[in-house]
């Protein structure tokens, strides 16, 4: 649409002759109607096309956006997804596996959570870690550099899963000591160890026999340095160390066993590491699920 003058207010609009006293229409004001004529007829007559009405589709304060019908419906359709700017009504979100909500405009993806391991020895042992002084008044369990340590964790897998997701497995770790066990005295490398069974819950499978997962890490040549190395835990096609994916769902259970054999080749520490954290990470819809036993979805 063809940029039109702003009215012509400094002009009078109808002019009177002085000595006929004949009034007449101001020519200024003639050609500024000629002119809007001319912009009606250019975008087809006196029906305004809304898709032509380009430069008018909003950004700034005050400026209406202009959307497609099938946008409009899904804001305020039924059921919508937002339904209304000042609707008091609640946000509604399909029930369907899979869907959710995601982050990053230009690439959306679902995002990670975590679950929690906590370490905690429920009943002492000649295995367990020892639970000793970290960095002034505060203790954190401590590995041995002479014999295997372990512990003993649960996840339950929550109702924002995003179903057929991969899942991973990750410890936080540190040294109060700089580590000198690595060729020429460089940082020595951790590995850690994971037993894990999985089984779905509701009466629907028995606990499967224990995979065993790895991950090694180099340590960091920082004390107290917060180390986080990471392992993926189950897969869609899984090898021998992993779950198989298509069996996770929310309410399944892993049980976990993780330790460290300091004589494993693999493991060249000098210094015992200290072990905060081991968690999973997955990822989430960000909602949970309508049923809370399966069919989850339905």
């Amino acid at each position: 649409m063809a940029d039109l003058a702003p009215p012509p207010t400094f002009a009078e609009v109808v002019l009177v002759d002085e000595k006929t006293k004949k009034a007449k229409f101001n020519p200024i004001w003639l050609k500024w109607f000629v002119d809007v004529a001319a912009v009606i007829n250019a975008g087809g007559g006196t029906t305004l096309t809304h898709n032509d009405l380009s430069g008018l589709q909003g950004g700034t304060t005050a400026e209406r956006y202009h959307l497609l019908q099938s946008q409009h419906t899904n804001i305020t359709g039924t059921p919508a997804i937002f339904p209304g700017i000042n609707s008091t009504d609640n946000i509604t979100v399909p029930k369907t596996s899979g869907k959710g909500i995601r982050v990053d405009t230009a690439s959306p993806t679902f995002p990670w959570h975590d679950i929690i391991g906590e370490l905690k020895i429920k009943s002492p042992g000649a295995s367990d870690p020892a639970l000793v002084t970290y960095r002034g008044n505060i203790q954190q369990y401590q590995f041995s550099n002479a014999v295997t340590n372990e512990v003993f964790l649960e996840y339950h897998i929550p109702h924002d899963y995003l179903p057929g997701s991969d899942i991973h497995i990750h410890t936080h770790w540190s040294q109060i000591t700089v580590d000198t066990g690595g060729p020429a005295g460089a940082p020595g490398t951790v590995k850690w160890s994971f037993d894990v069974s999985y089984a779905k819950g509701h009466n629907q499978a028995p606990f499967s026999a224990p995979i065993t997962a790895t991950v090694t890490q180099q340590a960091s040549s920082t004390q107290y340095q917060h180390m986080l190395p990471e392992v993926q835990l189950s897969a869609a096609s899984p090898s021998g160390s992993q779950l198989d994916t298509d069996d996770i769902e929310p309410d399944g259970v892993i049980l976990v066993r993780a330790w460290r054999d300091p004589t494993d080749g693999s493991d060249t520490l000098d210094q015992a590491p200290f072990l905060h954290f081991i968690d999973v990470h997955y990822q989430s819809t960000n909602i949970g699920t309508k049923q809370k036993a399966p069919n989850f979805y339905s």
